[in-house]
Parts: C-alpha cells; sequence; structure tokens
C-alpha cells in the first residue's frame, strides 16, 4: 500500500510539474545518449533531452551518434560531421565519407579521395584516385594510375 501511494503521489507531481518544451518540431526522433534528432519544414537538427535546441534544423539528413559521439550530416548533396553538442567537425564540403577506420576516414571530393582524422583534420589532400588503409596500417593510393604508398608524417 505504502508503494502504491508513493507512486501515485510521484505521478501526480510529475503531471503537476511538466511543461512542454519542444511544440516548435514536425517531428522529434527518440533519445540517444541525450540527443534527439528534430524536423521542422523538411530539414532536420539536435534537440538535448532537456528541450534545449543544440542544432537549428538546417540540414537535409542528420545519421544518428556512433559510440565516438560523431554524426554524419548532408545538406545540399554533401557531406560533413558534427558532434553531440552540435559542433562542426567538418562542413558539409564532401562527397562522401567513408565509416571510420579507427580514427581515419577516407573522403572524396570532386571524384578524388583524401583522408581525414575524427578531429576533422585534413591528414590527406583530395588529390587521389583511391586511397586503401591495409591491415597493418599502411595506406596505399592510386594517383594518375599508379599506386603508391604514403608516409604519415605530422
Amino acid at each position: 500500500m505504502k508503494y502504491i501511494l508513493t507512486l501515485c503521489s510521484a505521478l501526480f507531481f510529475l503531471s503537476a510539474t511538466a511543461q512542454e518544451v519542444s511544440g516548435q518540431y514536425d517531428k522529434i526522433g527518440r533519445f540517444n545518449q541525450g540527443v534527439a534528432i528534430v524536423w521542422r519544414n523538411g530539414h532536420c537538427g539536435l534537440l538535448a533531452q532537456g528541450g534545449k535546441e543544440i542544432v537549428k534544423p538546417t540540414y537535409d539528413k542528420i545519421s544518428g551518434f556512433g559510440k565516438d559521439g560523431i554524426a554524419y550530416t548532408w545538406n545540399q548533396g554533401l557531406v560533413g560531421l558534427i558532434n553531440m553538442q552540435g559542433k562542426v567537425i567538418v562542413p558539409n564540403i564532401y562527397g562522401s565519407i567513408s565509416a571510420f577506420n579507427g580514427s581515419f576516414a577516407i573522403t572524396r571530393k570532386n571524384g578524388l579521395a583524401g583522408m581525414i582524422n575524427k578531429q576533422g583534420k585534413v591528414l590527406i589532400e583530395n588529390k587521389y584516385e583511391d586511397i586503401k588503409l591495409d591491415r597493418n596500417g599502411m595506406i596505399r593510393a592510386v594517383k594518375d594510375g599508379k599506386e603508391v604508398i604514403l608516409d604519415m608524417k605530422d
């Protein structure tokens, strides 16, 4: 009986203090890691669990966030990256960005391949026909139809 009274009191308290904080969206996705994708007028943005808008709905599409807290964004056919705080890691300038292999992702821009890290730093400019990362960490690229091995030095 004590449990039921406690439960009823809690429900009454929650219903008496609830506020609508997000009525401005056409759709609100499920919250994952405290963040939800929201839609308004055909564009996507991000909403924090407390109702604070993190990113205004300006993107055509936003992927879910990975364990690393990074999501892909698309705008006008170009892809970029943002973090869970809404900070743009990579602006929407690439034709594609691969899934990260460790800390690296292959980018494509104007048909040419390059490489970035999870902080958005360009490690290899987009000037190769193809780039592949071997299992042992070696980076192979194709330029002018010939394969080359790239040495990553900071």
